[in-house]
């Protein structure tokens, strides 16, 4: 098995900062770009955490973004508008974006803001947070603007798809949000990355090869296969939510869609929804009505050997227990993210960082 280390929160974090400043970001950007890719290792989406920063940096080389870019708004229409990110980091342009969706909802009691024009924006799960800590409804949508073709539709056995996420957040008092965050196909394409630098094979059930056969090796769906959609060779429901996220952040921002265009460029063109709970419901009223429906889910007898979470629950432990023992990342990973801090001249040995495996994974 491939190694793994395990890396403090905190170091790791100082790590990509420092990465993203020497490659061009200004300090907000830097700062929040480390704590958006580490926060998402954190909830146990490796998929979408410190893993991205090697791609991050190829990008910027092959010029498909740029840093330091400022978003700005294109078309506004007071509770509508549409955001464009400039060909920057994505994770500032959304971030902006939700802002203002933010400011538009208390304005008008609901918002909708597209934001285009950008590159990938991390884990969506961020965004609806930020909404719900608002006290809000945040709703996310997000496409590709035709560009990473990866799934095969219900029934198909080629690719045209993207995993197309989506997410939400909800306003409660709990330490950790209640939020979803979930690709609309099998798994993430990040997850498969994952288990290639590691050296897993995938469940079954989530993957065919390049001849629309089942397989279980991550490379043969990095040599030309397919994620199925949510809910596997029974994905239906995953590939009519999949359409439908293609149409709201990929048609209605503009952003562009599958099969638009032979070769687009990456733009995680997104949507997101804003819903002020305060023009439907007393606040207090809604939260304590929440906390009954999650009381009433959980009080559900569990099947042997299983437990009844909360939307966002399972994140929330996977972060207690990661800032106890470390983030895990694959040899190749560590790899890959050493030889960009060398490029740009970070004199930082991420190796050395590592602390002791913690005692359940030691071998």
């Amino acid at each position: 098995m491939a190694q793994t280390f395990y890396i403090p929160p905190d170091r790791l974090r100082d790590a990509a900062r420092q990465l993203c400043l020497a490659s061009g970001s200004p300090e907000a950007e830097a700062g929040l770009l480390a704590e958006r890719l580490v926060k998402a290792n954190l909830a146990g989406h490796d998929s979408h955490g410190i893993i991205r920063l090697a791609m991050y940096m190829q990008w910027m080389r092959d010029g498909i973004f740029q840093p330091g870019q400022t978003p700005r708004i294109v078309t506004d229409n007071g509770a509508t508008c549409l955001i464009s990110g400039n060909r920057g980091y994505g994770q500032v342009a959304a971030e902006f974006a939700m802002g203002v969706a933010i400011d538009r909802a208390r304005q008008h009691g609901i918002a909708g803001v597209g934001v285009t024009d950008l590159s990938h924006i991390g884990r969506l799960a961020d965004y609806a947070i930020t909404a719900a800590r608002a006290s809000m409804v945040g709703m996310i949508f997000t496409a590709t603007g035709g560009k990473s073709v990866l799934v095969a539709p219900a029934g198909g056995r080629t690719r045209r798809m993207s995993t197309n996420p989506m997410a939400v957040g909800l306003p409660s008092d709990r330490d950790f949000p209640i939020v979803f965050d979930m690709a609309t196909s099998a798994y993430a394409e990040g997850k498969f990355r994952v288990m290639q630098d590691g050296g897993f094979s995938s469940p079954e059930g989530l993957l065919i090869d390049p001849q629309g056969k089942p397989t279980t090796d991550p490379e043969d769906f990095f040599n030309g296969g397919a994620i199925l959609p949510a809910g596997g060779r029974n994905g239906y429901k995953g590939y009519l939510l999949n359409f439908m996220v293609e149409v709201l952040a990929g048609l209605l921002t503009g952003g562009g869609y599958l099969g638009k265009v032979e070769d687009p460029l990456f733009n995680n063109c997104t949507m997101m929804i804003v819903i002020d709970v305060t023009r439907f419901r007393e606040l207090a009223v809604f939260k304590e009505e929440l906390e009954d429906l999650i009381g009433y889910m959980k009080d559900s007898p569990a099947q042997q050997g299983d437990e009844v979470l909360y939307p966002g629950e399972l994140e929330a432990r996977r972060e207690t227990e990661r800032l106890r023992t470390g983030i895990p990342l694959a040899g190749k990973t560590v790899e890959n993210l050493q030889a960009e801090l060398d490029r740009h001249g970070v004199g930082i040995q991420l190796a050395a960082l590592a602390q002791a495996a913690p005692a359940a994974t030691a071998s």
